[in-house]
């Protein structure tokens, strides 16, 4: 084989070597589709309650989602997000459990790393061990078929809540970044290019996959979003992970971009 030829080829096989070893710290990220109900509104489209998931490889913690000026942080919907504004929280961990069959607190829209409510971790629908806190009425055993989307959860809310009661819930810390339209106020991004949420010394998912939620949203849209995240490693180093042109310093992955930002 002429060396020139070869070189190449050893040099492209080292790239993909490095990207696959890269890549073994997330698995993927993916969308959950949580429950399917009618809108509240009385519109044609489902009000679609979606979770967020950061599957890690094992050992490895979720510090941080972030975004700065290279690397802007967009969560979108081309409606609103919908939110429960008697006993709703932006953020995941200021959910109050006792409350969450005093419907819709269940669907509420919040950021979160980990938690789903003060005394519960996020796990995926096919993942519960332990069945449902929630009843039906409110949240409906049959959920809601829409022949455009498509969009029928894995499993009804009052048979697997995704819901794991622990001890005790990460507090999520916010750096410059409040999610306002998931307060009172309706709206349709949250975007940050100077801002975080994270949990303290990072966070690992409550079952041996090592899944961890960042996000929950209700919307009768179609959903976006562009995310970089912090994975701390076994070693105790950290690497930050980006939706898009990596720098010296960052890895990319794909799963961290879905559907269309600007």
């Amino acid at each position: 084989m002429n060396g020139s030829i070869a070189a190449v080829l050893l040099a492209g096989c080292l790239i993909h070597c490095a990207t696959i070893a890269e890549a073994q710290d997330i698995d993927s990220v993916f969308v959950e589709t949580y429950h399917v109900a009618p809108d509240p509104d009385g519109g044609a489209a489902p009000l679609v309650t979606y979770r967020i998931y950061v599957d890690l490889a094992a050992g490895r913690t979720l510090q941080m989602v972030y975004g700065n000026e290279d690397h802007q942080l967009y969560l979108k919907t081309t409606t609103d997000f919908f939110n429960d504004k008697k006993h709703g929280a932006k953020i995941g961990d200021h959910i109050p459990a006792d409350s969450l069959n005093a419907f819709p607190l269940a669907i509420d829209s919040w950021l979160t790393l980990g938690a789903a409510s003060d005394q519960d971790l996020a796990v995926p629908l096919r993942l519960d061990p332990d069945g449902s806190r929630l009843t039906c009425p409110p949240y409906s055993g049959a959920g809601v078929k829409s022949d455009n989307l498509g969009l029928v959860p894995p499993l009804p809310l009052n048979r697997s809540d995704g819901l794991l009661r622990v001890d005790s819930v990460p507090p999520v810390v916010g750096f410059r970044m409040d999610p306002g339209y998931f307060g009172h106020i309706r709206g349709s991004v949250v975007h940050t290019m100077d801002g975080a949420w994270a949990v303290m010394g990072g966070t690992k998912g409550p079952t041996p996959e090592n899944i961890v939620l960042i996000a929950q949203v209700s919307t009768t849209g179609i959903l976006s979003y562009a995310f970089n995240v912090q994975i701390g490693l076994p070693d105790g180093s950290a690497v930050k992970y980006v939706w898009r042109d990596a720098g010296d310093d960052e890895s990319y992955h794909p799963d961290l971009l879905h559907g269309r930002v600007p």
